[in-house]
């Protein structure tokens, strides 16, 4: 009887193909954890300048009256307006001001958050702010801009008040 030294070349081939098809199922499951990744990181820049709105509304509640009821990336900001010391800006100056700048952080962010639409309903001390973005990893075609929930756009709402 003669004793089997090393491998079968059918053997070999068998194992390769095994490892292939495992190399590709953690290949996989890496390309789905970017997706779920960049989502996440869209979700947390629509979050952050949320509450950077909100914190500069409650720092100047006229900001509310200067806030149009739908922002884009499309959004024309309003002429900033000259203030110094000798002529110091009056409140709805300053939500010039302050809107101007918070529109400048979101164009910066653009390239991470994918066509964002912020929608503002402002009644008495009041606010409700609905934020939505095409998600990166959605298979779907990009959706129209607005501030609903739809196949391949992320989305969340935002109450506040009392200011």
């Amino acid at each position: 009887m003669r004793l089997q030294h090393g491998f079968s070349l059918i053997e070999v081939l068998i194992t390769l193909l095994v490892l292939k098809v495992g190399l590709l199922g953690l290949l996989a499951a890496q390309t789905l954890s970017l997706r779920q990744l960049q989502d996440a990181i869209q979700r947390t820049q629509a979050v952050a300048m949320s509450n950077a709105l909100f914190n500069e509304i409650w720092a100047n509640p006229r900001l509310a009256d200067a806030i149009a009821p739908q922002i884009t990336l499309q959004f024309e900001p309003l002429t900033t307006p000259v203030c110094s010391q000798n002529t110091p800006c009056n409140a709805q100056q300053l939500a010039i001001v302050q809107l101007n700048s918070w529109f400048e952080t979101l164009q910066a962010l653009s390239s991470t958050l994918h066509q964002p639409v912020f929608c503002f309903q402002s009644q008495a001390n009041t606010a409700q702010l609905q934020v939505s973005w095409q998600q990166r990893s959605a298979n779907s075609a990009p959706q129209l801009a607005s501030c609903d929930a739809s196949a391949g756009r992320g989305a969340f709402a935002v109450q506040g008040g009392a200011w």
